[in-house]
């Protein structure tokens, strides 16, 4: 058994009060390659491998799509930070870190070099508090505050025109609008992945034609032709087609210069799936970063299937996109698959995790989130190796896809 050691990764977008992603914070763990044990008892280590892997390895580029990647740094690594431009990196000192001489002159040596400095967890403890001075950030994990503190009496305590504050695990729409009335300017969680609460108000038309879109670009009975007629039907995403198809140099041996002519030269099942993603990247009221996790999803059941070659790649694909409809559409996810009329091993898949593609599904979320103590148990013919080539090239898939289709 080898113990070289494997690197997974995930990010987590972070975004600002309009719901545009400005930055990541990588999600990291160093395993053995027979091991899904992360190497928590050496940070050191564990940081010094991840870091330079990202940055150098992969490309950051490619992980963060050119945003600032937050990193947690251990104590040495504050006096040591990796050799990278002070642009893609923010320095997170870690809760646990004493506010000690050398620490902070460490600290104070990397913001002269130009680098953004945040303090990891705040919970207004009194040793914690002497970081404020000294960093651009100040995180709050507003799901794990002390007794007698709140996330508003932070700030209020402690807000100064040089201080950006930044809540943590969000995880709904009404976390969310508090945070940001409280005087939070960053937010990092889920919440964006969850359907908005419509309280018996109408969902808006672009999420109607939306699903009666969905409803015709994956009704099985339907041919290529009933597929083309529907998109020529709506002459934004036909240009969305056609500038994809013709971005994306599916064939070099002529402009595609019709639906039709693109779903011949692409086939039933691509066009779909792009169709599906486009269709899903026109409801503006959305944030990106929603749109993005679910492409994340979608490509990595893509590649687990193939890697296994016992199930259908396109099916595994769209299970992984149509995953998040239910935020998408602002719909119970069961609500939206009744409507679409999927077939029952999709249903299943979506609702229940259950069956191959469920299975799949699952493991590609907690591949997505970076919930590595999830993955117990692998599918044949996957290695941990496997989840690390996967992940990697589903940043670089996403990243290029948003740019052919111009919904970046």
């Amino acid at each position: 058994m080898s113990d070289t050691p494997t690197l997974l990764m995930a990010r987590q977008p972070i975004l600002n009060s309009k719901g545009k992603t400005v930055a990541y914070e990588l999600l990291c763990r160093s395993v053995a390659i027979n091991s899904l044990e992360s190497q928590d008892t050496d940070g050191t280590m564990a940081t010094g491998e991840v870091i330079i892997g990202a940055f150098h390895d992969l490309g950051i580029d490619t992980i963060t799509s050119g945003l600032p990647a937050f990193v947690n740094l251990t104590e040495s690594w504050l006096s040591s930070p990796p050799p990278v431009k002070a642009n893609k990196l923010v320095c997170e000192v870690l809760e646990y870190i004493p506010p000690n001489t050398t620490n902070i002159e460490a600290v104070q040596q990397l913001r002269a070099q130009g680098f953004k400095v945040a303090l990891d967890d705040y919970t207004g403890d009194a040793e914690q508090s002497k970081w404020l001075p000294y960093v651009d950030i100040v995180k709050v994990d507003i799901s794990d505050i002390v007794e007698g503190q709140s996330s508003a009496s932070l700030i209020q305590r402690h807000q100064n025109d040089t201080l950006v504050w930044l809540a943590e695990k969000v995880e709904t729409l009404e976390e969310f609008k508090r945070c940001a009335a409280e005087g939070y300017s960053l937010f990092q969680g889920y919440f964006f992945s969850r359907p908005a609460p419509l309280f018996g108000t109408r969902k808006n038309d672009s999420q109607f034609a939306v699903m009666r879109l969905l409803k015709t670009i994956n009704n099985e009975e339907n041919t290529m032709l009933d597929i083309s007629n529907a998109i020529q039907s709506d002459p934004q995403l036909s240009y969305r087609i056609l500038q994809f198809m013709n971005s994306a140099s599916v064939a070099k041996i002529t402009e595609i210069t019709s639906v039709h002519h693109a779903a011949t030269m692409a086939g039933v099942d691509r066009i779909k799936s792009w169709a599906n993603m486009l269709a899903l990247g026109r409801l503006d009221n959305k944030p990106r970063a929603l749109l993005e996790q679910a492409l994340s999803r979608a490509y990595i059941c893509q590649m687990l299937v193939k890697k296994q070659n016992i199930l259908d790649q396109h099916t595994a694909y769209t299970t992984g996109m149509f995953s998040l409809l239910d935020a998408f559409i602002d719909l119970p996810l069961a609500e939206v698959c009744t409507t679409l009329e999927l077939s029952t091993t999709m249903t299943d898949a979506l609702l229940n995790h259950e069956g191959g593609y469920g299975q799949i599904l699952q493991l590609a979320i907690a591949i997505n989130k970076g919930n590595w103590t999830q993955i117990n148990t692998l599918p044949q013919n996957i290695s941990v190796p496997d989840l690390a080539d996967i992940q990697s090239k589903a940043f670089s898939e996403v990243s290029q896809q948003l740019i052919l289709s111009g919904l970046n």
